[in-house]
Order: structure tokens, then sequence, then C-alpha cells
């Protein structure tokens, strides 16, 4: 087999970013958009040694769970990569991947049970970033295609909030009137459902006053605006964020809640995207943490305190640990902000503060976690274990790297019992996973 051959194949099966599966002779073609018990015309498009990439040609069989994606670019655009899925069908994928994952790579035998959905998988993101550039005179900007730096224009993306469309609509339209190359090289906008509040940070290589004035002014006209920064940022790498950051209009901070609580959300804040299934999964953790007051808890990867906060109304005490100093600055505010005393943060390595716990010989009964997509050092891993608590409770955006670091807890001594994937990211293929693990 080589580039560019065409060959007719039935798609059997599904990565685990929900490329379908078909095999030529025995060879694995991984085709993007194609759907189990379809049949379809193939281009090839990539060949490696045990394995190859294609592209339909002609689809010959439909599944009846094709639907047609909302979005006009959602073939191209890396964002969303199960729009052509009905919601059934990608509940069903997801269900499956998440166990296959879990069970496979972990050995272990735990329950995981079926995934819970959202009534209206769109509309639901509460943050977006929009990358901006020139092409032939004219101003370009919407998402990057799949595995490049390469901007697909758009106009409209489906699972934001609308009110972040028409932010992003409202700058676009104001650049459409410049002659010449403006220096924004992203637009970040962050929107909070329950006090219907807007955040806006115009990214730029450099100041440009009479933009920013006039992005000011249109933005203005927006009631739900009530900050507008601009984040400057010369870096030459794909980091979106800058250092310096100049208030412009409003306030530097917008506020969300959380059941009743209530959280600041600053430019490098890292608040969870989906707000609506944030509560589903919070609450899983809260289930699984089953406090009743008298708990000691620790919160590895506290972020700005959203879970060491649920925590706290139930617990003891929590102490959130998290090594982004920007982060346990807004935590130590959120606390404030709630009136909850009975929760400090630590700004500091969680190995670091489990061998802390060590030596003052210190009992925790409960440890919350929730790591970046690489999941837990080994490191973290053994100090999760040397602080002996009874319960832990990890909460996952990768359920990969959850499976590898349930294989680890459980040679440490902790059993794994049973997981609750959340469907968090909608017409996308990743998932958020609370699972209970209890010392064996």
């Amino acid at each position: 087999m080589k580039k560019n051959d065409r060959v007719s194949a039935y798609c059997e099966d599904y990565t685990y970013d929900g490329m379908g599966i078909v095999k030529v002779d025995g060879f694995p073609l991984f085709v993007k958009g194609l759907m189990v018990k379809e049949q379809a015309d193939i281009i090839v498009t990539l060949v490696k040694k045990h394995y190859g990439y294609g592209a339909i040609a002609k689809l010959i069989r439909t599944s009846p769970q094709r639907v047609t994606p909302k979005c006009p670019i959602a073939g191209k655009c890396g964002g969303c990569q199960l729009q052509h899925m009905s919601p059934a069908h990608q509940a069903e994928f997801k269900q499956r991947q998440s166990e296959m994952t879990l069970k496979r790579l972990s050995g272990l035998d735990l329950v995981v049970h079926p995934i819970l959905t959202m009534d209206h998988p769109w509309d639901y993101r509460n943050k977006a970033q929009f990358p901006f550039g020139w092409e032939k005179g004219r101003v370009i900007s919407g998402f990057y295609r799949i595995h490049s730096n390469t901007i697909i224009d758009t106009q409209v993306c489906q699972i934001q909030h609308p009110l972040i469309n028409q932010v992003y609509q409202i700058i676009k339209a104001l650049l459409s009137t410049y002659d010449k190359e403006v220096a924004l090289r992203h637009l970040l906008v962050k929107y909070a459902f329950a006090s219907d509040e807007v955040m806006v940070v115009l990214i730029m290589r450099e100041r440009c006053d009479d933009f920013e004035q006039q992005a000011v002014k249109a933005l203005r006209k927006v009631s739900q605006v009530k900050s507008i920064l601009c984040n400057i940022n010369q870096r030459k790498d794909n980091v979106i964020l800058g250092d310096e950051e100049i208030l412009l209009y409003g306030v530097p901070m917008i506020h969300d809640r959380i059941h009743d609580l209530t959280f600041g959300i600053s430019m490098k804040s890292f608040y969870q995207v989906n707000p609506i299934q944030t509560e589903v999964l919070y609450e899983t953790a809260l289930r699984y943490a089953n406090l009743n007051g008298t708990q000691e808890v620790v919160d590895l990867y506290c972020g700005v305190g959203t879970i060491s906060l649920l925590l706290a109304r139930h617990a003891k005490h929590v102490c959130g640990v998290e090594i982004v100093p920007e982060a346990i600055a807004n935590a130590k505010e959120n606390a404030h902000l709630n009136g909850i005393t009975n929760v400090d943060f630590l700004c500091m390595d969680a190995a670091a503060y489990a061998k802390q716990i060590e030596r003052e010989g210190k009992q925790v009964d409960v440890v919350v976690v929730d790591p970046p997509r690489k999941g837990c050092a080994e490191s973290v891993l053994r100090a999760i274990a040397s602080m002996h608590p009874h319960t832990i409770v990890y909460v996952s955006c990768k359920v990969a790297t959850l499976a590898r670091d349930l294989k680890r807890l459980d040679q440490l001594g902790y059993r794994a019992i049973e997981a609750q994937p959340v469907d968090m990211f909608p017409q996308t293929y990743s998932v958020e996973c609370v699972t209970l693990i209890v010392k064996k």
C-alpha cells in the first residue's frame, strides 16, 4: 500500500480519538470522520510501517447514527472531532472507550458507571481563545486547522456561549476596518454563566492605542462586558498569555457560582470550561469523599480552590496545595469571598507537601487529586500513599493517564472501586472521570 491508493473498506472500530478503523488485507488505516458499520471509498494519505491514515473519498454505506455537523468547519478544525455522530452515539463511544481504557491499561476490575451527558450539548463553553492573523491584506481569525498553525477563518463556534461569539464578531468586524495589520495575536473571552459577566482580553504583540480605544468603545455596548484587559506577549512560541497585563476598562476579575459558592475568575485563572457539567463532576467528587465534618482533607492541584471550598463545607479542615502562585492567590481570595475559614492554601509541590505531612505526623483522612492531562508524577503518587488516607478521590481529564496512575496506586496499597465518566466536552472525544479509591 502506498500514498494516494484508493481502497474500499468497512469500518469496524474506533481509535481513542474517534477516527474510524478499517483493515485492508489486515493493514489498519485510521480514517477521520468514518463511523462504525460504514463502508467507504478511501484515499490513502499516509503510510507508516504498521498502520496508515486515509480520507473518505465517498461514503457507500452510511450509519444511521450519522448526523450533519452544525459547524461548517467541523471536519477541519482541531476542536470538535465528533460532530458527525449523534449525541447517543457519542455517549456510547465515550462510555466504551472509558471502560476499555481504564480496565485494559490499569489491569484492574473496577465498576465504570454509565457516562453522565448533557441535555443540550451546545453553547456550553465559558472560555474561548481565538487566534488572529492577516492574509493578503485582510484579517483572518477563528481556530487552528488540526495538527497545524494554519488559521481556519470562521464566524461562530457552536460549542461556545453565544455571548462569546458576539464579542468575537465585534472584534473581528473592528479589525476589518483597518487597512494595515494590527498587532492582535489572540482574543481571550471568558463568560460567567451565573453572574452573566464577560471578560475580554486583547493579547497583543505591542500596544496599539487606537485599536484598544476603539475596541473598548465597541465592547462597552455589550452590557455584560465587565472587564477589558490588554495582555502583551512578544514570545515566539505557542504560549498564549504574556506577563504584562493592563486593565483597559472595568474590573480585573469577574465572578461565577458553583452551587452557592462564589468564585473570582481572573485573566490567568484556571476554571472548568463547562459550568453545567462542573456541578455534576464536583457532586460526584463530594459523594465519593463521603465527608461528615470530622475529616482532614488534602486537595492536590487545587487551582483557584473550587473543589477545596466545596469540600470545606463538609470537612473538619481542608488544605489546598498548588504550585502556581497566581492560583493560590485566587484561592485565598475565594475563601475570603465566601467566608470559609476551615481551609488553608499552600503554594508548594505536592510531593514536598507530603514529606512535610510525614515529618509532622499529621493525620490525613481524604486526598482529592485533580492533575493536568499528563496525570500524576510517580513522586506524587508515592507522596499520596505516604499520607495514609483511607480514601482517595481522583478527578481526571484524561482516562489513559488515570488508568496508569490507578495501576501504580494499586501497587502502593490503594484499590480503585468505581469510576464515573462525565461528558464535560460534548462534540469532542475528551472525557472527564471521577474515581473512588480506598486503602486496601
